[in-house]
């Protein structure tokens, strides 16, 4: 999955660092960048949620404005979960 939030503090380059390294140290998060004036997270739903990314947003002192997740499109590395057949 992948989601799209806006923090109100994005602006301030100097807390890019302390947000991205908050949301990567949660169990399930893929990719992390900064773009568009927005934070883009890639993150297996198996094993973490977006209120999950939020609040680990929120817990550095930022306030989330708005998100956004796409529940259409899964990243390329979870495909394949699609692809496992049970053990016989």
């Amino acid at each position: 999955m992948a989601a799209r939030i806006e923090i109100n503090e994005l602006g301030d380059v100097g807390r890019h660092k302390e947000i991205t390294d908050a949301v990567r140290a949660l169990d399930g998060v893929i990719e992390v960048k900064i773009a568009k004036s927005a934070l883009h997270v890639s993150y297996d739903p198996l094993s973490t949620t977006e209120k999950k990314i939020e609040h680990a947003i929120r817990s550095t002192g930022a306030t989330v404005k708005a998100a956004a997740a796409d529940t259409e499109t899964p990243h390329p590395d979870l495909t394949m979960l699609g692809e496992l057949k049970p053990l016989q």
